[in-house]
């Protein structure tokens, strides 16, 4: 199903169970509430804003990409969905640089599709300068126009305004998703409260999207209450 750029802006996704830690203490969970309240401020009336948090080379964002494609078209105008790539370790920079340069260069999501595929069945690294480089060149990008779009303050700018706000929003492991910028969960704050005997991806990926529509809604209240 295609998705319009205002919904979906790169593809990926996630595998529940073991999170891929980044340089802070996992978010804690419990049965009864397994997110977490930010502390931010109400946003303004109109569709709420989700963000998902993700890294590339992580496999449980790649297989995690189906469930919360299709939980993003159910949801239809109602939200405004866009990704952002985490840079707290220092070999998630260069990818977390590459999602803003395939933007920069207006690759479009086929090509974000692309790379993940390569990482996770391809079996390629892909997480260094000269490796993306590499990749754009076999989509077609001149190596001046990826050189020119790497070291862009433009690019640099966008890393740098991601990196504040996963910062901001306490995430500490990928994928997790916020929801109207004050609540925030995971699929591996879901797999913490379920018993770990026959326990699939699967059953973590719907109990993750049954939170997020609990949180949705949620946050739909917290703005009629303002």
């Amino acid at each position: 199903m295609q998705l319009s750029k205002r919904h979906f802006l790169l593809a990926a996704g996630a595998l529940v169970g073991t999170a891929v830690l980044l340089n802070v203490a996992s978010a804690p969970a419990d049965e009864a509430r397994p997110y977490l309240v930010l502390d931010a401020p109400t946003p303004p009336p109109g569709p709420v804003e989700v963000i998902e948090f993700f890294w590339y080379s992580c496999p449980h964002c790649y297989h995690f990409e189906p469930a919360l494609r299709d939980w993003v078209v159910r949801q239809g105008d109602g939200i405004v969905f866009r990704r952002v790539p985490v840079g707290m370790r220092v070999q998630q920079l260069p990818q977390q640089r590459m999602y803003y340069v395939m933007q920069a260069l207006e690759m479009g999501e086929p090509a974000s599709a692309a790379l993940f595929r390569q990482i996770h069945e391809g079996q390629q690294h892909l997480d260094t300068e000269a490796a993306l480089a590499g990749f754009a060149a076999k989509a077609g990008i001149a190596p001046q126009r990826f050189q020119a779009a790497w070291r862009s303050a433009a690019v640099q700018r966008q890393v740098d305004a991601a990196t504040r706000l996963h910062t901001s929003m306490q995430v500490a492991s990928v994928p997790a998703v916020v929801i109207g910028g004050r609540y925030l969960t995971s699929p591996a704050m879901l797999s913490a409260t379920m018993p770990m005997w026959n326990q699939t991806a699967a059953m973590g990926h719907a109990a993750t999207l049954r939170t997020m529509d609990t949180l949705l809604a949620r946050a739909r209240q917290d703005r009629v209450a303002q």
